[in-house]
């Protein structure tokens, strides 16, 4: 029982970590979301911004994208921004459908594993549960992480989203 204790809080202290990682600028990235929309990191640098790695086959993903839509339409007058990369193997029809299903108003583009690694600097040996949700600064620097095994903090999505945008004022 003791060990079993020590597990969890040991895992639990990770994670927490995790999510309070050093800060660290976010690479340069430009994509070109479903409906044509070009994004870019100099497009954003200036405000805060939020990106979120995902698959969109992913039960975890499509409940945070359907969770965060009416907090980011809320918060999008004040600036905020949000850019959904997935990273499974779809197209850009299967993006459209994503996003209508889940209430995606922001930016989807397809992405890579690959690709997560070089913007996030995060090793493509490390595992990664979907979503990875990266909080970025006006500055580009990369505050806050979080990712789909961090239970509670998706349990509580809303709030904890709103808490994470806030910090990045």
């Amino acid at each position: 029982m003791v060990a079993r204790t020590l597990t969890v809080v040991a895992v639990a202290l990770g994670l927490a970590a995790l999510a309070w990682a050093d800060p660290r600028p976010v690479s340069p990235f430009q994509v070109t979301a479903f409906d044509g929309r070009q994004v870019s990191l100099d497009d954003l640098k200036g405000r805060p911004f939020v990106l979120m790695f995902l698959s969109t086959d992913c039960p975890t993903c499509q409940q945070a994208t359907q969770r965060i839509g009416p907090v980011y339409r809320q918060l999008q007058s004040g600036g905020l921004q949000i850019v959904g990369l997935s990273l499974n193997r779809i197209d850009n029809a299967g993006l459209r459908d994503y996003a209508a299903r889940f209430g995606a108003s922001y930016p989807l583009a397809l992405s890579s594993r690959e690709e997560f690694s070089r913007i996030t600097k995060i090793s493509v040996m490390r595992p990664i549960y979907y979503p990875y949700v990266l909080f970025v600064d006006s500055a580009g620097m990369i505050q806050e992480e979080h990712q789909g095994s961090e239970e509670a903090w998706f349990a509580n999505l809303e709030s904890n989203f709103r808490a994470a945008v806030a910090r990045l004022r």
